[in-house]
C-alpha cells in the first residue's frame, strides 16, 4: 500500500503588542496581547475536527501560548524545537522599520529589500535561517512521515522557511504575508514532492468578524 501523505500545518503565533505597534520582535521573548489570547481560542476551534498528529512549536511565550489551546483541544503535548525560533534580529529587536531606516541608512534598507542577500546582526544571514528551518523538517519528517504535524511558529520564520522547502524564488519573503493565527498548508508526498496546499487561511479570523458584525 502507498504511504499516506505528510501534511504541515504552519501556524504563525497570535497577536502581541509588538505586532501591533510595527515592532521586530525576533528571539525578544514577548506575551500574547488580549487580541492574540482571542485569535488562539478561535484557531483551535479550527482543529476540532481535523485529525492531527503532534505540535511542533518554538520556544518563545507567544508561540507556546498559541498552541497550549490546540494541544488542550486534541490532548497532544508540545514538542517544543529551537529549530522553528523565529529569526534572531540583534539589536534590531523592539524597534520599527521607521526607527532602523533612520539609525542605519542604507545597510538596513538595502536588507529590508532584500533580506536573502544582505546580512542583519543576530543570526547574521537568512540563508542560516533557512538552513536551521530546514533541519528541523527532516527531524520531523524522519518521525512523522504519513502524519498530519502543526508547526507554531513565527511569520519572518515561516516565510523563509517555505521559500527553502518549496524552492521559490528569494524575492517571495517580500511579497508573501502571514497574518497572526493563519494556517498555510504544505503537502509532501510519499516520493518528497511538495505542495503548497494553502497560504495565510485566515477563514477563523474572518468567520468570527463577520458573527460580531451581525
Amino acid at each position: 500500500m502507498e504511504q499516506e501523505k505528510t501534511r504541515l500545518y504552519l501556524i504563525r503565533h497570535g497577536e502581541t503588542e509588538w505586532n501591533r505597534g510595527g515592532r521586530y520582535q525576533g528571539w525578544t521573548d514577548i506575551e500574547l496581547s488580549e487580541q492574540g489570547q482571542w485569535q488562539a481560542k478561535l484557531l483551535a476551534k479550527r482543529f476540532e475536527y481535523m485529525p492531527l498528529d503532534a505540535i511542533y512549536v518554538s520556544p518563545l511565550k507567544r508561540a507556546i501560548a498559541t498552541a497550549e489551546p490546540i494541544a488542550k483541544l486534541k490532548g497532544l503535548p508540545l514538542i517544543v524545537d529551537e529549530h522553528f525560533k523565529e529569526i534572531n534580529f540583534g539589536e534590531w529587536e523592539g524597534h520599527t522599520v521607521a526607527e532602523l531606516t533612520e539609525k542605519y541608512g542604507k545597510p538596513y534598507t538595502d536588507f529590508f529589500d532584500n533580506p536573502f542577500h544582505h546580512t542583519m546582526p543576530g543570526e547574521g544571514s537568512f540563508h542560516k535561517v533557512a538552513e536551521r528551518s530546514i533541519a528541523g523538517f527532516q527531524e520531523i519528517m524522519k518521525k512523522h512521515r504519513g502524519q498530519r504535524v502543526a508547526i507554531v511558529s513565527h511569520g519572518g520564520l515561516l516565510r523563509v522557511f517555505m521559500i527553502q522547502l518549496l524552492g521559490l524564488d528569494l524575492n517571495m519573503y517580500r511579497r508573501m504575508w502571514l497574518t497572526n493565527t493563519s494556517i498555510s498548508m504544505v503537502d509532501i508526498s510519499s516520493d518528497d514532492k511538495k505542495f503548497l496546499m494553502t497560504l495565510n487561511d485566515k477563514a477563523h479570523l474572518e468567520m468570527a468578524e463577520l458573527l460580531k458584525n451581525r
